[in-house]
């Protein structure tokens, strides 16, 4: 239950947030269609997102970072002329303005959709896999964490759209453009991520750094987004608290009364979501993910002919096996095997191009990376990508598997 509720949270708040304030964003523009927008948009992300998936379940054609490079790069293009269309609206009174403004916040809508849509889809595909039966209390446990989480997240979404509604437009642009700036930044951070990973660029020192800081606080701009909507929270609070209940009869004066508990019950709201939210991210996390340390890796040697020798009885349980060799420089370097089918196995270093030497460790069925807890398709260890171990070459020879030292050595600076 707490893999789905941290899951989804992770995957969804940031995301529902800023949609929120850019759909009130929308609304308060002096444009027409503006609810139209937001619902164009939305479905132009779902359509996307069902493909992905769709493609993502029945063939092997899909891959989640080419998928998320377009959707993330279209973002970034058009977030500056966004930001300046929320601005200049007020000069823009042609028809080919209203279009063009229409477009982008159309695509805006859309991209974020896009964004954390598909794991939403794919996520309930997952919640049986190694289950015999799905009418048991872990499948049930799953379905509650996902389901809760995702209408907690929902539910601050609404509230925050409801407030921006309470607010003043100037106000509500002015925090949905800096919320645009710090949704950009997180979005070039992935995309440096994808390019780094996908060795589409030659990485930096820097590079490496700022990707490797972003995975080791997986919570940063959650907690970003959550400070700005606690903040629009407060202050439509205490505007609440300090209206005059001013009106010319009764009637005005128990109106504008029950608007302004309806306020302060909003406001609530977002506080108690925001406080779920921030309690999910760190204590359920920490709650689930403690305990967890890497297995001691088993010391292994080049036999008399200078090969590594492993039996592949000692791993074909399905289990994930640590090894460790010593480098000629005293280094150790891990590498991991796990069995995958009846004749392949999955087999790379105890390391991946974006987190380091972090390592793995099975969780039930799944192999997990340490560091930022991605979960691993078993059957893609062994390959180059995303957070999968950095492949080792190997072979099978009368019912052994044999690593060459030579291969080993080459990856020593990664331990290090």
């Amino acid at each position: 239950m707490l893999q789905y509720l941290i899951n989804i949270t992770d995957n969804t708040f940031v995301p529902v947030m800023m949609m929120a304030l850019l759909s009130a964003a929308i609304v308060k523009s002096t444009f027409p269609y503006g609810k139209k927008n937001i619902l164009f948009g939305f479905i132009l992300g779902l359509i996307a997102s069902l493909i992905y998936a769709i493609l993502k379940r029945n063939t092997g054609f899909a891959v989640r970072e080419f998928y998320d490079l377009g959707v993330i790069t279209l973002w970034v293009i058009i977030a500056i002329p966004l930001m300046a269309s929320i601005y200049l609206q007020k000069t823009i009174d042609n028809c080919v303005g209203i279009i063009l403004f229409s477009l982008l916040f159309t695509l805006g809508i859309g991209s974020i959709s896009a964004q954390f849509l598909p794991n939403l889809i794919l996520y309930p595909f997952e919640f049986s896999v190694g289950m015999d039966s799905i009418f048991n209390n872990d499948y049930l446990f799953k379905w509650v964490g996902y389901s809760f989480s995702l209408l907690v997240v929902l539910l601050t979404g609404l509230f925050i759209y409801r407030v921006c509604d309470r607010l003043s437009a100037k106000f509500v642009f002015v925090i949905t453009s800096l919320s645009i700036i710090i949704f950009t930044i997180q979005n070039s951070i992935n995309i440096l991520q994808i390019l780094i990973v996908r060795r589409f660029i030659s990485s930096q020192p820097w590079m490496m750094e700022l990707v490797i800081f972003i995975l080791s606080h997986v919570n940063c701009f959650t907690f970003i987004f959550m400070a700005i909507v606690l903040g629009l929270a407060l202050i439509l609070f205490i505007k609440s608290k300090t209206t005059s209940l001013v009106g010319s009869n009764p009637a005005q004066i128990r109106k504008l009364k029950a608007q302004l508990c309806n306020d302060r019950r909003n406001a609530l709201l977002i506080m108690a979501g925001s406080a779920i939210t921030a309690y999910t991210v760190t204590r359920a996390r920490y709650i689930f993910e403690k305990g967890v340390e890497l297995t001691p890796a088993e010391p292994i040697s080049p036999n008399s002919d200078g090969l590594i020798v492993i039996s592949l009885d000692k791993v074909n349980d399905g289990n994930l096996h640590r090894y460790g060799y010593q480098a000629t420089d005293g280094t150790l370097v891990r590498f991991i095997i796990i069995k995958k089918s009846d004749n392949a196995y999955g087999v790379g270093f105890d390391a991946c191009d974006i987190c380091g030497a972090s390592g793995y460790y099975q969780r039930g069925d799944q192999v997990v990376c340490i560091l930022c807890d991605v979960v691993m398709n078993i059957a893609t260890i062994g390959f180059p990508g995303g957070c999968n171990p950095v492949p080792l070459k190997y072979e099978i020879i009368d019912g052994n598997m044999v690593i060459r030292p030579a291969n080993l050595e080459a990856e020593k600076s990664r331990f290090k």
